[in-house]
């Protein structure tokens, strides 16, 4: 018995620092498709989608997605805008590599 509830907690805790983290992950991707969405429009700029990508990180992320850096790219035919972060440690002092990075990419709207 002494050695089956550390465990069971220690488990416990994995399993909740995963979802976290898959959480972290969704917020990444979600940011991603938000900034590649706009800066994919016909009168929009790389600069734009990465702002909104930024701002959707920090609204949807909260404490559960830190450290995001956004980056990005725009041809005359695709945008690429990619989302990296840290997802929030339940427990700080176990050395673990929560980083999280998504991209998008999405089809510049042009006529034809």
């Amino acid at each position: 018995m002494v050695v089956v509830l550390p465990l069971m907690l220690t488990l416990v805790l994995l399993a909740v620092q995963a979802s976290l983290w898959f959480h972290a992950r969704s917020i990444a991707l979600a940011a991603a498709e938000v900034g590649a969405r706009t800066s994919a429009g016909r009168h929009s700029s790389l600069p734009s989608g990465l702002a909104a990508a930024e701002q959707f990180a920090d609204a949807a992320g909260g404490s559960h997605l830190t450290r995001v850096s956004v980056t990005g790219s725009r041809s005359a035919t695709s945008t690429t805008v990619s989302v990296r972060g840290e997802a929030v440690r339940l427990l700080p002092l176990i050395p673990l590599n929560l980083t999280v990075a998504q991209s998008a990419t999405m089809p510049v709207e042009r006529l034809t």
